[in-house]
């Protein structure tokens, strides 16, 4: 196994509620990544956010924008998986993923029980993985994950990416909740042979 660079990290006490976006905080974590994206970019900027929710994405130039809830107004209302694949067969590459599920099984089941939909099994198994693997090929080398919830396990390496920094949100009204984890990840990997050298070193 290699070493991984240890990377940024910041801590912030603030009010976190089911909308992170909407912190500013957060929201600034994520401007000064689209900023870098815009800069160092030319031409047009592709994102894609699998649960907007009603986020400031839905809203933001080049963000393509999903929820499994038909009540939001994004581009689809697909499964996470689903939506992978929509974009995999739509020849996507993306500049930044946003990537802010629901962050355990409890919160999942609320979310389906919600919209009077059933859980499938297959979920409580692996509820991102399949998808993570296919949007993990239609980021740009060099691009962008966010990811928001309360590891710091991310895409990670297996998927070609590396740890540019994580930022940790307090819950300042109650400490004892889970803090919230921002992950900000970069895509080094750009060839399949480096992609199993990645596999073969973990």
């Amino acid at each position: 196994m290699t070493h991984e660079e240890f990377p940024n990290m910041t801590f912030r006490r603030t009010n976190i509620t089911n909308t992170p976006f909407d912190n500013p905080h957060v929201r600034l974590i994520m401007d000064r990544v689209i900023n870098e994206i815009n800069f160092s970019r030319s031409g047009r900027v592709l994102m894609c956010d699998p649960f907007a929710r009603e986020c400031f994405t839905n809203y933001l130039q080049g963000c393509i924008t999903n929820d499994l809830n038909p009540a939001f107004n994004t581009n689809y209302n697909l499964e996470f998986k689903d939506f992978a694949f929509k974009m995999q067969e739509l020849e996507h590459q993306f500049d930044l993923i946003f990537f802010d599920p629901p962050y355990s099984l409890r919160q999942l089941k609320e979310h389906y029980d919600g919209i009077g939909k059933d859980l499938k099994l297959w979920q409580t198994h692996n509820m991102w993985g399949e998808g993570k693997d296919v949007l993990a090929q239609l980021v740009k080398p060099g691009g962008y994950v966010i990811s928001l919830g309360w590891t710091t396990s991310g895409f990670g390496r297996k998927r070609g990416f590396t740890k540019k920094a994580i930022h940790v949100m307090e819950q300042v009204a109650r400490e004892d909740r889970y803090a919230l984890l921002i992950t900000v990840e970069q895509k080094t990997q750009t060839t399949l042979k480096s992609f199993d050298r990645v596999n073969e070193e973990e």
